[in-house]
């Protein structure tokens, strides 16, 4: 149970969730195949992240944190013309990981789903001059 409690992310703040999407993204990316910085950066515009908003020492900062937590692996690539680069790819870790969080995603999402319902249920309820409904004219 400890191990679990260790890839459990995100909390309280918007700040927190924003990072633990943007793990989450990183992720899915690995998963699919083995990329690049900037590879896994132009990656993140299918998630909602524009690479020209994003500082990428943020981006850089999130791989190096996963790779902390042993969830993902990085080496050089001296095999292609020009600079060497970082190759980054899912561990095994990772992979235990990302299906925990998708799983704890999932579960919000029906916890906002089931919010949302019950918000809507009140909002058709409502009668003009109840609290928070439409204002009962006094003129007749």
């Amino acid at each position: 149970m400890r191990e679990r409690q260790r890839f459990r992310r995100g909390g309280r703040g918007g700040g927190r969730r924003r990072w633990f999407f943007l793990e989450s993204c990183l992720l899915v990316l690995l998963r699919r195949e083995p990329g690049y910085g900037y590879s896994l950066i132009q990656g993140l515009e299918e998630f909602g992240f524009r690479a020209g908003e994003m500082d990428p020492s943020v981006f850089y900062r999130a791989l190096r944190e996963l790779e902390e937590l042993g969830l993902v692996a990085s080496s050089w690539d001296e095999s292609s013309l020009g600079p060497r680069r970082r190759v980054y790819t899912l561990t095994p870790q990772g992979e235990g990981a990302l299906a925990e969080w998708m799983e704890a995603l999932r579960q919000r999402r029906l916890e906002i789903e089931t919010l949302e319902a019950a918000w809507e249920a009140m909002r058709g309820e409502r009668k003009p001059g109840s609290p928070g409904g439409e204002e009962q004219s006094d003129a007749t």
